[in-house]
């Protein structure tokens, strides 16, 4: 979906270290106290200020040129501009590094617009609008319109601001590009792009949104480094959502490295059994991190107690899905499990060491699944 400046200034686990309104930990970094994969896009959880330590608890930051403290040339046209401020570059570069340093592992993530524009980014006669049979814009959003992704020129502007962006920050970031489109004309557009700025930026992180899409993915992910699947689950073909995760994470496997995909769920901020279960269920089927956030509009979300699990890096590869069938994965500090809601009855888990779930206090060597649920257990060993 269409994100607008103003967005940019913004399972059954552990206990609740992080209460409401609690001033965050500086996050903790080593593998043997990593947290699940959490993503920032845009909204800084509900927490007042610029606290740094903030967005450094999430696994992959998104965020506008802007809030890295950088800026365009002027240009009468805003996006226009093709070159960064160098007097910004040293304190935008300060201020990724000290993210850095909360939190070495993190993905840092800004995003450059291609398909659509805000309706002054450019000149109203400029050839790079797509236009209807009577020459208007196509209008996507209220206040913005799309572009024609296969002009050459508008290609490559997108590009250089792409590379500059990339070069202000000292190649430390990677580029989020939105609203991934699977029509002919926009595939051989957005296949042009990224061949550019791979030319450019051999190395970049390139993240892009397929929106409700899960399918039809396989001619971009080898030019990508991750998808952002935007509530996709909900919009999963024939509601399958054993077939979609399978998919998802074959889609994964043909990514370049570092894989950065992002699973996102929408839903109502007092609804905790929805966050949890595809929290669940992103943790055994896949290696993307999670979102639970309340809309498109900027993606706001609330860090929850069970962000702050310390289950550890997992050690063994995502569970296939399957109708029906338990799904387990090991975790270094524990292990999750998820039972379809195609299950006939409940099933009992025999644990290999005595574990403990969110708000249980004593470790237990089994416990019982439900169909259309999960459970995450930690260590007894395991410290927050």
């Amino acid at each position: 979906m269409y994100h607008r400046a103003m967005f940019h200034a913004s399972l059954i686990l552990l206990a609740a270290i992080c209460a409401a309104g609690a001033a965050p930990a500086e996050p903790t970094t080593t593998a043997s106290a990593a947290k699940p994969r959490i993503a920032m896009l845009w909204s800084r959880a509900d927490l007042p200020g610029d606290n740094a330590a903030n967005p450094a608890r999430h696994a992959v930051i998104l965020q506008g040129v802007d809030d890295y403290g950088l800026e365009w040339v002027s240009e009468k046209f805003v996006d226009l501009g093709g070159a960064i401020n160098p007097d910004m570059v040293p304190a935008a570069r300060k201020k990724l590094s000290h993210l850095r340093e909360l939190n070495p592992r993190a993905v840092m993530l800004y995003e450059i617009y291609f398909f659509e524009a805000e309706e002054n980014a450019y000149p109203p006669d400029s050839p790079w609008w797509q236009r209807d049979l009577s020459g208007k814009r196509t209008r996507f959003w209220p206040g913005c319109y799309n572009m024609d992704v296969t002009t050459a020129d508008y290609e490559r502007h997108i590009a250089a601001r792409i590379a500059a962006v990339y070069e202000a920050l000292d190649g430390k970031a990677g580029v989020y590009l939105d609203n991934l489109r699977f029509d002919d004309k926009a595939k051989s557009g957005w296949t042009a792009l990224l061949k550019l700025v791979r030319e450019e930026c051999p190395d970049i992180v390139i993240v892009v949104n397929a929106r409700w899409d899960s399918t039809d993915l396989e001619w971009v992910a080898p030019m990508i480094n991750g998808i952002m699947y935007e509530d996709s689950v909900a919009h999963a073909p024939k509601k399958d959502t054993e077939a979609f995760y399978a998919r998802i994470a074959a889609t994964d496997r043909l990514l370049r490295q570092p894989r950065v995909s992002i699973n996102e769920r929408f839903g109502k901020r007092d609804d905790p059994q929805r966050m949890r279960r595809e929290l669940v269920r992103t943790l055994v089927h896949t290696d993307m991190a999670f979102l639970y956030s309340d809309s498109t509009n900027g993606h706001k979300h609330k860090w929850w107690p069970e962000w702050d699990l310390p289950i550890g890096d997992p050690v063994a590869e995502p569970a296939a899905p399957a109708a029906g069938k338990l799904a387990g994965r090991d975790f270094a500090n524990g292990a999750v499990y998820w039972l379809p809601a195609t299950a006939e009855k409940s099933l009992v888990v025999r644990l290999p060491q005595p574990m403990r779930s969110w708000g249980e206090g004593e470790p237990v060597s089994q416990v019982t699944v439900e169909p259309g649920s999960g459970v995450v257990l930690i260590k007894s060993s395991a410290q927050p």
